[in-house]
């Protein structure tokens, strides 16, 4: 009895599972359609940061404030309305000399000395408008501001390897200094999605014609699978291909123009 009663289960949920198929099968034509859209960066960034040392940490902020005052005045002297320093924060930690830092790059042990106190600032130098700009204007504003900001007190550019381990990490290369942004998606999303349904439909009305069937209203669409949190967003420029959260922009290394791409899934009904 008892493997009579497990055998009607057994086949029950079989007959359950094939139904389910054949609902599914009848459902309509679910196809995957690409897009995606292009456009030119419009803002230039450059990664920068202003530190001030001291064995006493009212002195390291005494230089930091300097430092700050004078970076600041250089890059108003630009008088140029487009651009910007916006501050991600301070940080305070222990300094390191160049001398410590360079020994400990070379993986040699380093014996304690005098330790000071480091105020950091992590800034970022952002040009609005970059669309705007011929890109021979572009490239001289970019470097006009990279040597003002160097003159300035600027450190350009991310932290120094402090060790031979992260300079390992960084495969022998500097860390990259300048960004070109798009950060507004809105009309670019859009283009991208249109492209993506118009891909859509299309692949799904060659099923259609080959099946001998009619293609009807859209069910329902879905979006393709995250990448690196990125959210359907690739970035192509030239060899390099980046990503970050879609809700942030897109952002490569060059120039170039920068490319969304989106992936949808998409349900057709047939029409009866």
């Amino acid at each position: 009895m008892k493997f009579r009663a497990w055998m009607m289960v057994m086949a029950a949920a079989m007959a359950l599972t094939l139904w389910g198929a054949a609902v599914r099968a009848e459902e309509g034509i679910t196809v995957q359609g690409g897009g995606e859209a292009t456009g030119k960066p419009t803002e230039v960034e450059i990664t920068a940061s202003l530190t001030g040392d001291g064995e006493l940490a009212t002195d390291a902020t005494v230089k930091f404030r300097d430092a700050k005052k004078r970076a600041l005045a250089a890059i108003a002297g630009l008088k140029n309305p487009d651009i910007s320093v916006v501050t991600q924060g301070v940080s305070i930690t222990n300094a390191m000399d160049a001398n410590t830092q360079m020994m400990l790059m070379r993986g040699q042990a380093v014996q304690g000395g005098t330790q000071k106190v480091q105020v950091r600032e992590n800034d970022r130098i952002v040009l609005a408008h970059a669309d705007k700009l011929e890109p021979d204007v572009l490239l001289d504003t970019v470097l006009k501001i990279l040597d003002t900001a160097k003159d300035a007190g600027f450190q350009i550019g991310g932290p120094m390897p402090t060790s031979y381990y992260e300079m390992q990490q960084m495969g022998g290369q500097g860390s990259t200094i300048v960004a070109f942004r798009l950060p507004e998606l809105d009309a670019l999303r859009e283009q991208a999605y249109k492209a993506a349904v118009a891909d859509a439909r299309a692949k799904a009305q060659r099923i259609a014609d080959l099946t001998g069937v009619k293609l009807g209203r859209i069910l329902s669409v879905t979006e393709g699978e995250k990448v690196n949190s990125a959210s359907r967003v690739v970035v192509m420029n030239g060899n390099s291909v980046m990503s970050e959260p879609l809700e942030k922009g897109i952002t490569g290394n060059t120039s170039g123009d920068l490319t969304l791409r989106v992936n949808l899934t998409v349900l057709f009904e047939i029409a009866k």
